[in-house]
């Protein structure tokens, strides 16, 4: 009988770690979903940055182009 109550404890130990374990898991799966919404965000500014530093760019080389041609 004895044996069987250190049984019982071990299983319901072991599911309670298990659990646990689980849960943590769980965390740490919903901390990196976060932080991948973050960079989504972040990436998707600096695309848009780029994009308008592209066209700055663009507008100034074809402002030297007709300086140097009006010269």
């Amino acid at each position: 009988m004895l044996w069987a109550l250190v049984y019982v404890v071990l299983i319901l130990g072991g599911l309670v770690l298990l659990a646990l374990c689980a849960w943590r898991v769980w965390q740490k799966v919903r901390g990196v979903r976060r932080a991948l919404g973050e960079l989504s965000t972040r990436v998707s500014g600096l695309a848009a940055d780029t994009t308008e530093l592209s066209a700055r760019l663009n507008h100034a080389e074809v402002t030297a182009r007709l300086a140097e041609r009006t010269s």
